[in-house]
C-alpha cells in the first residue's frame, strides 16, 4: 500500500519505517532525534516553536531548551547540516525552528506481506489486469466514496452504508439466485474464494469502460453459480497501492482477502469480434485456462465464463440476460462508471438509455443508488419506495433484500432508525435460506449500524458478529474493516474512548493496507474525537495533521469538511485560536443551507467555544444556539450537551441571566429523555454554575453530582470540565480546603490540558505555594499559545503578615 517518502539532498526520510538513509545508506539515529526530524519535515509549512516541539516529541513539557538543543544538533549532523549553515533546519530566535530545505514528496508501496504467489514470470494479460486502474479508465487513486460522511456519532453509517448498498448491488444484479447452502458448504466457499483481477482490454480507448464493466461480469457470473467471490470495491481499492509486478500484486490479495484463486483475463477485440481470455491461478495446482469469442464483449466474458464453471463442476444458469445485450451493456458500463467513482458518467448512462432498458429493475435500483451516494436522499428514497412496490418477494427475494438494504441506508440519513431498521430486517429474512452470504452480510450490517444509531449497543454488536461470519466466507477485507471501525465507534458513543482509540488506530492500518483510504481518513477522524476526549491534545493535533496531507486526495466534500472541523478543534486545543477560528468560518462559509447538518453543528460548537473564551459572548450564543440545533440523536448527545453548555455560559456572560435559566432548564429535560451519560453530566453542571451565585447549597449538591457522574463515565474531558468550573468558583469564594480537594481530580491532566494547569497554578497561588505556582505558572504559559492566562493566576503571590502563608 502507498505511504509517504520524503527526499532532500542527499538523504530520504521514511517516517513509517522510521528510517533516515543518507547517499542510500541507512543511518542510525535514536527515537527522539528521528522525531524531531519528522516532525520538522512534515510541520515545513511554518515555523514551529520550541514548546511545541517539545511537547509532540516528547509527549510533556518539562523538558529543558538545552536538551532539546542537543537533539536538534544531533539531527542537523545525521543530515550534513549545521547550526552554521542552517540549510535544512533553520532556528527561529526567541522562537523556535523551521524546516527550510526543499522536499520532493513520493508515494512508495509498501513490502509485501506474504510469500505464497507465484514466482514465476507471468503473460501480458496479467500484467495488464494487475496494473493500477489509473490510465484509461482516469481512476487512478479512486476508492470507493461515500456520498456523505456527516461529523456524527452515526457509526459511519453515512460512510459504510452507501459503500454497503454499491458493493451490495455488484454483488446480485444481474445474475441468478443460487441454491441454498449448508453451513459446512458455506464454510468451504471460504476456503476457495476467488478474486477477479480488473481485465485487460486491447482495444480503442472508448472501450476502457470493459476493464471493470467485464470484471464486474466475471464476478456475478460466479457468484451465480455458488462460488464465494471477493467484492469489486475490495479489489478496486487493492489496486490502488498494486506494486508493479503480478506476483507481488497477487501475494497482497492473497494476504489481504484470504483468496487463495484468482483469475486473470483479458478481451481483445478483432475483426471478427471479441475474444474474452480466462486464466484461473492457484498455487500448487495446474491453471484453467478457457477462450472463447462473440461479436459482443459481453457475450463473449458469459460465454468463457460458461466454459470455466463447466471445467470447475458448477452449474450454469440459463442466461436471461442474453436475450437483452443492450440492457446488459448499459448495466456493465454503469457498474464501471460506479467503480471509479464517476457518479456524473454512471447517472448520464442510465438516464439516456432507451425507455424499455431504463425501466428495468436493475438499473432502477442503480440509479437510486446514484442520488444515494451523491447525497439526493429524497430522490433516493422515491425511487426505492416505487422499485419496492414492483419487486415482491416471490418475484425476486435476493433483489428486494437488496433494494431493502440500500433503503436501510437512506432511512438512516434521513434519521427513521424505526424504518431502517424494518428494512434491515425483511432483508434478513429473505435471505435466511439463501446462499448468499456477501448480501446476508451487509444487510447485518445495515441492521447493526441502526441498532447503534438508537443507542441499542448489545444488538449491534449481536448484528455484526453475525455479518462477520458472513463476509468471512467471502473475503470482504473492506467490509470486516468496516465492521470493526463501528464497534469502535460504538466505544466512543459509550464514553469508552480509550477502547475506541486503540480499535480505531487498528482500523486505519487495516485501511491504510487495504487501499481504503476514505474509510481510513473517517477513522483518523474518530481517532482526533477519541484523544481530545482523553486530553491529549498534541497527540490529537499530530494525528489531525497525518490527515491533512491527504485531504486534496479526498473526492467527498462532507468528509473534507467533517477533518477540517476535527483540525480546528485540535488547533484550539492547542491553543491555536487563530488558526481554528479561521477554519471555521472557511467551513461555514462554503455549507449550503440544510447541508451536512452534523458537520456544521460541531464547526458552531467550536466556533462559540473559541468566541466565548476570547470575550465574545453575544456572537457565542448565535454560534452555540445554532449547533444545539444541529445536532440530535444519542450519536451526537455529548456534542450537543457540549454546546448547549456554552450557550448557557454565554447567556450569562451577557448578563441574560433569565434566558441561561430557561436553557439549562431545557438541557436539564432534554438529558433527561436521552439517558446518555455525558450529557447528564454537562446539564447537571450547566444547572451548578447557573445557580452558583445565589443558591450556593443547591449549587454544590448539583457540582458533586456532576462530577460524581463524570467519574462514574470516566472520559477526562468531562471530569475536568466539572472540575475545574467548581475549582474555580471555590477559589473564588476562598474555600481553598475543598478547592484543593477538587483540583486535585485534574492533577494527572495538567501537563497537558491547558484549563486544568490554569485551575492548579490559581489554587497554588490562592494557597501561598510560591514554588508551585510558579511552575503551575510557567506550566500553563508553555500550554497557553493564544490563550489568555487570568491575571489572578499570573500575578505575583503576596506573602501573608508575619510570613504565614494566607488562608482565604
Amino acid at each position: 500500500m502507498a505511504r509517504l517518502l520524503y527526499r532532500f539532498g542527499d538523504c530520504s526520510v521514511d517516517p513509517a519505517a522510521r528510517e533516515l538513509r543518507r547517499a542510500g545508506a541507512p543511518t542510525t539515529l535514536s527515537p527522539k532525534v528521528f522525531d524531531v526530524l519528522a516532525y520538522l519535515i512534515d510541520h515545513r509549512d511554518r515555523a514551529v516553536g520550541r514548546d511545541e516541539l517539545i511537547a509532540a516529541v516528547w509527549g510533556r513539557v518539562d523538558v529543558s531548551d538545552a536538551l532539546l538543543g542537543q537533539v536538534v544538533l544531533k539531527a542537523r549532523r545525521a543530515i550534513g547540516d549545521t547550526g552554521e549553515e542552517q540549510h535544512a533546519i533553520r532556528t527561529i530566535p526567541r522562537f523556535g525552528y523551521r524546516w527550510v530545505a526543499e522536499v520532493e514528496v513520493e508515494e512508495r508501496a509498501d513490502p509485501p506481506r506474504t510469500a505464497d504467489a507465484d514466482a514465476t514470470p507471468s503473460p501480458p494479460v496479467e500484467t495488464e489486469a494487475i496494473r493500477a486502474v489509473e490510465t484509461a479508465t482516469g481512476t487512478a487513486g479512486v476508492a470507493p466514496t461515500p456520498a456523505r460522511a456527516a461529523r456524527s456519532r452515526v457509526l459511519l453509517a453515512a460512510a459504510i452504508l452507501a459503500l454497503l448498498a454499491i458493493a451490495s448491488a455488484a454483488y446480485v444484479l444481474g445474475r441468478r439466485a443460487a441454491p441454498p447452502a449448508s453451513t459446512d458448504a458455506a464454510q468451504a466457499l471460504g476456503a476457495e474464494a476467488i478474486a477477479v483481477l480488473p481485465v485487460e482490454v486491447d482495444a480503442a480507448a472508448e472501450w476502457s469502460w470493459l476493464r471493470l464493466g467485464l470484471m464486474d461480469l466475471l464476478a456475478e457470473r460466479l457468484r451465480g453459480a455458488g462460488l464465494a467471490v471477493v467484492p469489486n470495491e475490495t479489489m478496486v481499492a487493492l489496486m490502488r497501492g498494486a506494486v508493479a509486478d503480478a506476483a507481488s500484486f497477487a501475494r497482497a490479495v492473497r494476504a489481504a482477502t484470504g483468496a487463495r484463486r484468482l483469475l486473470v483475463s483479458g478481451v481483445q477485440r478483432s475483426a471478427n469480434g471479441w475474444r474474452v481470455r480466462l486464466e484461473l491461478r492457484e498455487p500448487g495446482a495446474d491453471d484453467v485456462v478457457v477462450e472463447a469469442q462473440q461479436a459482443d464483449a459481453a457475450a463473449a466474458a458469459r460465454a468463457a465464463a460458461a466454459q470455466l464453471l463447466m471445467r470447475l463442476g458448477k452449474p450454469v444458469a440459463a442466461d436471461a440476460d442474453a436475450a437483452t445485450p443492450a440492457l446488459d451493456d448499459v448495466r456493465q458500463r454503469a457498474e464501471a462508471a460506479l467503480l471509479s467513482d464517476e457518479l456524473d458518467r454512471a447517472r448520464a448512462i442510465i438516464e439516456t438509455a432507451p425507455p424499455e432498458l431504463r425501466d428495468a429493475p436493475k438499473l432502477r435500483l442503480r440509479l437510486a443508488q446514484v442520488d444515494f451516494r451523491s447525497g439526493r436522499m429524497a430522490a433516493a428514497r422515491e425511487k426505492l419506495d416505487r422499485l419496492l412496490a414492483d419487486v415482491s418477494a416471490e418475484r425476486d427475494p435476493v433483489l428486494r433484500a437488496l433494494v431493502l438494504t440500500v433503503s436501510s441506508s437512506v432511512m438512516i440519513h434521513l434519521g427513521d432508525t424505526a424504518a431502517a431498521g424494518r428494512d434491515c430486517r425483511e432483508a434478513v429474512a429473505l435471505l435466511a435460506e439463501r446462499n448468499e452470504p456477501g448480501v446476508l452480510g451487509r444487510a447485518h450490517t445495515a441492521c447493526g449500524i441502526a441498532e447503534a444509531v438508537g443507542g441499542r449497543f448489545d444488538e449491534a454488536m449481536s448484528d455484526f458478529a453475525k455479518a462477520r461470519v458472513a463476509l468471512e466466507i467471502t473475503g470482504d477485507a473492506l467490509s470486516l474493516a468496516r465492521i470493526e471501525a463501528n464497534e469502535g465507534l460504538m466505544e466512543n458513543t459509550r464514553g469508552r474512548y480509550a477502547e475506541g482509540l486503540a480499535i480505531m488506530r487498528r482500523s486505519e492500518e487495516r485501511f491504510r493496507r487495504l487501499g481504503g483510504r476514505n474509510e481510513m481518513m473517517m477513522a483518523i477522524d474518530d481517532e482526533i474525537d477519541s484523544q481530545l476526549a482523553l486530553l491529549q491534545p498534541v497527540e490529537a493535533l499530530a494525528t489531525s495533521e497525518r490527515s491533512w496531507a491527504l485531504l486534496p486526495q479526498i473526492s467527498n466534500a462532507d468528509l473534507q469538511r467533517s477533518l477540517k472541523v476535527q483540525h480546528a478543534r485540535a488547533l484550539a486545543a492547542n491553543g491555536r485560536l487563530g488558526e481554528a477560528a479561521a477554519l471555521l468560518v472557511e467551513i461555514a462559509d462554503a455549507m449550503t443551507p440544510g447541508q451536512d447538518l452534523p458537520v456544521l453543528g460541531h464547526a458552531r460548537a467550536e466556533q462559540a467555544r473559541i468566541e466565548l473564551a476570547t470575550g465574545r459572548a453575544q456572537a457565542a450564543s448565535g454560534h452555540a444556539r445554532a449547533a444545539v440545533e444541529a445536532l440530535s440523536g444519542p450519536d451526537r448527545a455529548r456534542a450537543r450537551a457540549g454546546a448547549w453548555l456554552t450557550l448557557v455560559r454565554a447567556l450569562r456572560a451577557s448578563a441574560r441571566d433569565d434566558d441561561a435559566a430557561a436553557e439549562a432548564k431545557r438541557l436539564l429535560d432534554w438529558s433527561a429523555s436521552v439517558q446518555v451519560p455525558a450529557a447528564a453530566v454537562l446539564a447537571t453542571l450547566a444547572e451548578a454554575e447557573r445557580q452558583w451565585a445565589g443558591q450556593r447549597a443547591s449549587a454544590s449538591a448539583a457540582y458533586e453530582r456532576a462530577l460524581a457522574q463524570a467519574e462514574r463515565g470516566g472520559i477526562p474531558a468531562d471530569v475536568a470540565e466539572v472540575a475545574v468550573s467548581w475549582g474555580n468558583a471555590l477559589i473564588d469564594v476562598g474555600d481553598t480546603e475543598r478547592a484543593s480537594t477538587v483540583v486535585g481530580r485534574v492533577q494527572r491532566w495538567a501537563d497537558a490540558d491547558f484549563p486544568s494547569s490554569v485551575v492548579q497554578a490559581r489554587l497554588y497561588r490562592a494557597l501561598g505555594r510560591d514554588e508551585a505556582w510558579r511552575g503551575a505558572l510557567l506550566r500553563s504559559q508553555r500550554l497557553a499559545g493564544e490563550r489568555v492566562i487570568p491575571p489572578e493566576v499570573a500575578a505575583p503571590v503576596l506573602a501573608a503578615p508575619g510570613g504565614a502563608i494566607p488562608n482565604r
